[in-house]
């Protein structure tokens, strides 16, 4: 367990000093970032809440507009966040504070601070369940979070990805990030039930829209593995993608859409063949994609320029770029 955690330090560590490498090019504004907690929208289906890993705040982003409208503060080290499934609280991991940081969101004011296990990263919620599920980065175990009274239950599975449900199918689906494998775990008993191995170091995934297949985005390996969800296995390797990191499947099940943090791009899968037909360049260090609800464009976390960059997916270029506060790392996307 120390020596993942060495290796989960050391990594993280990596990000935060290429990023402060880079300092002397933001803004004063970028610098002192201010942006108000509340706003005409807040609350309201539609935003994009972007994490900042070396800040204490989520900042908030309308698609609609194409700009930053608010933020909400956090703990240190905000890193991802997730909206409820009913609309009415917020949650955001807390990579330093070890901790999760439970907001009202008609108002963003922190309703309670839940201590967790070190460095807190994913989160899946599971509303008829009233349970929030929690994975970290730092070799710990899965914790439960009892969204009714905010209590904390340790289970034995150490997962330390990003998790995914597919409902349709009764699966948990984790991508391990530091050993490859994509652990499987069952929804009810949140025990693994299978492994899927798969080479490189497994970051993120996406799924078509009728959920038949998973794209899994695999750093080391610089390939991105195609998988059967009904037999979980890797059917495809679609090869020569440099450094892998934040993936996406368009509402039009058309594209998917691949951030490389180390090579400053983004690749563009077509579906249909599963071939790369462009790759987009002029990013720096990206981590993450999403697309809007309305599937005309997607937006991209630029880590390393304190930046959000917009691609107008009908003509796949990039359009716009919006700056942000420091060391942008995630993206959640509240579809409801």
């Amino acid at each position: 367990m120390k020596i993942l955690s060495f290796i989960i330090i050391a990594f993280v560590s990596v990000l935060l000093f290429s990023c402060a490498a880079e300092k002397e090019k933001f803004t004063e504004e970028q610098k002192n970032y201010t942006l108000p907690e509340t706003y005409n929208k807040i609350s309201q289906p539609g935003l994009i809440y972007v994490s900042h890993i070396s800040n204490n705040f989520v900042s908030v982003f309308d698609p609609a507009e194409m700009k930053l409208i608010g933020k909400i503060p956090s703990g240190s080290g905000a890193d991802m966040c997730l909206i409820s499934a009913d609309g009415t609280k917020g949650y955001i991991t807390n990579f330093h504070s070890n901790d999760i940081t439970v907001f009202d969101t008609k108002t963003n004011k922190t309703i309670t601070s839940v201590k967790c296990a070190e460095h807190p990263a994913s989160m899946l919620e599971f509303p008829e369940q009233k349970k929030l599920l929690v994975t970290h980065q730092s070799g710990s175990p899965v914790n439960i979070i009892n969204t009714a009274d905010n209590s904390v239950t340790a289970m034995g599975e150490i997962c330390t990805g990003i998790m995914y449900y597919i409902k349709e199918h009764g699966k948990i689906y984790i991508p391990q990030i530091f050993t490859p494998y994509i652990f499987i775990l069952d929804p009810v008993t949140f025990h693994v039930t299978k492994r899927i191995e798969t080479p490189g170091r497994p970051m993120a995934m996406a799924f078509t829209t009728d959920n038949k297949f998973g794209y899994l985005a695999n750093f080391d390996s610089a390939e991105v593995a195609k998988i059967d969800i009904e037999k979980d296995s890797v059917i495809l390797k679609i090869k020569n993608i440099p450094s892998p990191r934040g993936i996406t499947v368009t509402p039009d099940n058309k594209y998917v859409l691949v951030t490389n943090v180390v090579d400053n791009s983004l690749t563009i899968i077509d579906i249909n063949t599963d071939t790369v037909i462009k790759t987009l360049y002029g990013l720096r260090m990206p981590t993450w994609v999403v697309t809007t609800k309305d599937g005309k464009y997607a937006i991209v976390s630029n880590q390393g320029a304190a930046s959000l960059a917009i691609i107008d997916l009908a003509v796949l270029e990039i359009t716009k770029s919006v700056p942000t506060a420091e060391n942008p790392i995630s993206l959640f996307m509240d579809n409801r």
